[in-house]
């Protein structure tokens, strides 16, 4: 201390001995919190259902938003795979197209070797069938792509020239309703 009264060691020892803090009593306490309520600057705790009931809203709300984002998530990879194999599933179809008709065109080719050497029954059966399998594809094709004219004019002149094939056709299509 650098005032001009020193302290005796027995008053050092007993300022020494003194606490350093002190706790408030409970009655100094509630007459704070009286007086504060009084002013309006504290209100009373309500531990009400509102706590619960706040909690069970925001729970639901984040299980709803979880389920809605799953479902537009999972929706949007479905459709895209749907599209994808849609997609792959007529490439498969396309690819099998070209590869029939590139067989048809080989076996036409050699049916006409044999044609022009022999008249066997053979080799009116085989065109008996190129006529019968042209005639199929072109009403498929007619059907595929109705405003194609060369499906038209191809499934034309096959009715035109084979009455029997036509008819044979006619028949398989023939519905009797009752």
């Amino acid at each position: 201390m650098t005032d001009n009264h020193e302290l005796t060691p027995q008053e050092q020892a007993e300022l020494a001995a003194l606490p350093r803090e002190r706790t408030a009593g409970r009655l100094l306490e509630e007459r704070t919190v009286t007086a504060l309520r009084a002013r309006g600057l504290l209100s009373r705790r309500h531990r009400g259902p509102s706590w619960l009931v706040a909690g069970v809203a925001a729970s639901v709300a984040l299980f709803v938003g979880g389920f809605a984002a799953g479902q537009w998530t999972a929706t949007r990879e479905v459709t895209t795979s749907f599209a994808t194999a849609h997609e792959q599933t007529a490439m498969r179809a396309a690819q099998a197209v070209q590869q029939t008709g590139s067989a048809y065109v080989a076996a036409l080719m050699a049916l006409a070797r044999y044609s022009d050497s022999t008249k066997s029954p053979g080799v009116a059966e085989g065109r008996e069938a190129a006529a019968a399998a042209l005639y199929a594809a072109a009403s498929e094709l007619v059907r595929l792509v109705p405003d194609s004219p060369i499906a038209r004019a191809i499934a034309s002149v096959l009715a035109d020239t084979d009455p029997q094939l036509r008819g044979d056709q006619a028949r398989a299509r023939n519905v009797v309703w009752f």
